[in-house]
């Protein structure tokens, strides 16, 4: 018995310490994760109201002059309106131009065509303003759809166009180095289901959408430059949108 304990006595310690360090790395793994998802948490917490205070349509002009975009635009009655006030209670029927932020200003509101409900209204209203203001870059994220865009437009004449409702109703011009760096992708007209599963499919488009304001921060500005305490007490421009612009397009 003796020589038995003897001889297995330092295969039986080489195991105990394995299954030692291999409880303890299991305890160590979980821990990672538990912190890994804790930091993830707290990072969504904090930059919930951010994402929340972005909205889902914006314009990009490249324009100092709120004022002189507002009127190009020809929205009707403009008034002065501090950022602060448009974030938080910006009436359905009004635009609001932002001041200039690094040579941009934002356009914003309720009455910005969607690229969902009818594609070639959001093009000849995008051509349209463009014409009116010069360089415009038109961006669409909607989380819960997937439903993403982005369009930049100089003079009428379109630089680089893409959005995705579903299935790709809008591509056009080459991908931007812009896109390359945020990571994403266009799929080609009636490419998305030959070639990525639904799942693959739903994670790009995801990805894009998430990346949309990084997009457009490279592009342009990221409307979230507005939630800047400063910034909020800087006055922009709000009017509505002449009726024949908003619906008739």
């Amino acid at each position: 018995m003796m020589i038995t304990l003897l001889i297995l006595g330092p295969f039986l310690l080489v195991w105990a310490i394995a299954a030692l360090f291999y409880a303890l790395g299991r305890r160590r793994a979980k821990q990672v994760q538990f912190d890994e998802i804790t930091f993830a948490q707290s990072v969504r917490r904090r930059l919930a109201p951010l994402m929340s205070a972005r909205p889902r349509t914006w314009l990009a002009v490249k324009s100092r002059n709120p004022e002189d975009v507002a009127r190009s635009m020809g929205l009707t009655e403009p008034q002065p309106c501090a950022v602060g006030n448009a974030l938080t209670g910006l009436e359905p029927n009004l635009l609001f131009v932002s001041p200039p932020v690094n040579g941009w200003v934002i356009v914003m509101g309720d009455k910005l065509p969607g690229p969902d409900s009818d594609i070639d209204r959001c093009f000849r209203f995008l051509a349209e303003t463009s014409e009116r203001v010069g360089h415009l870059q038109y961006f669409h994220g909607n989380p819960t759809l997937g439903h993403h865009a982005w369009v930049k437009v100089i003079e009428r004449q379109v630089s680089r166009a893409y959005v995705w409702t579903g299935e790709t109703t809008w591509n056009q011009g080459e991908t931007t180095i812009g896109e390359e760096k945020c990571g994403m992708h266009s799929f080609d007209y009636f490419a998305d289901d030959d070639e990525e599963s639904a799942y693959q499919l739903w994670e790009t488009v995801r990805q894009n959408v998430e990346q949309l304001p990084l997009l457009a921060s490279i592009w342009s500005v990221d409307p979230v430059a507005l939630e800047d305490e400063a910034m909020r007490l800087k006055p922009g421009w709000v009017g509505r949108m002449p009726v024949g612009r908003s619906e008739k397009n």
